[in-house]
C-alpha cells in the first residue's frame, strides 16, 4: 500500500516536505534563474502534454497565461503555477543545460565568424 501511495503522476501536487525542499532551493538564489513566464514548449516538456493541448488550456483559462500580441500571438504562461510539479527541479536543470548548450553554440559560431573574416583579409 505504501508503494502505491509514493507513486505519483506528473500532474499531482507535491508533499509538504517536497515543497519545503523546493522552497529551500529558491531561497538560495535559485529563484532568480526561473523566468516569470514559460513558453508553450517549456510547459509541454514539464507537463508531458502536447503543445496543442497546452495552448488549449491557456485559451480556456486552465493555465494563467496571456498573449501580449493579441489572439494570434505567443502565449506567456506564468511559471509560478508549475513550481509544485514533481519534476519541476528536473525541468529547471534541463532548461539550464539547454541554455548553456545554446550559449556554447553561439560562442563557436562567433569564433568561426571571426576566423572567416581573418582569412578574407
Amino acid at each position: 500500500m505504501k508503494k502505491k501511495a509514493k507513486e505519483k503522476s506528473g500532474l499531482e501536487e507535491l508533499s509538504a516536505e517536497e515543497i519545503a525542499a523546493i522552497e529551500g532551493i529558491f531561497k538560495n538564489d535559485k529563484v532568480d534563474e526561473v523566468p516569470q513566464y514559460l513558453s508553450v514548449k517549456e510547459v509541454s516538456i514539464l507537463t508531458g502534454l502536447t503543445p496543442q493541448i497546452v495552448r488549449r488550456h491557456c485559451a480556456n483559462g486552465k493555465y494563467a497565461a496571456y498573449q501580449p500580441g493579441g489572439g494570434n500571438g505567443t502565449w506567456h504562461i506564468e511559471s509560478a503555477q508549475f513550481r509544485t510539479y514533481p519534476n519541476w527541479l528536473d525541468f529547471l536543470q534541463k532548461r539550464d543545460e539547454l541554455f548553456s548548450n545554446s550559449q556554447q553554440v553561439a560562442k563557436l559560431a562567433l569564433q568561426l565568424w571571426d576566423e572567416s573574416e581573418k582569412v578574407e583579409e
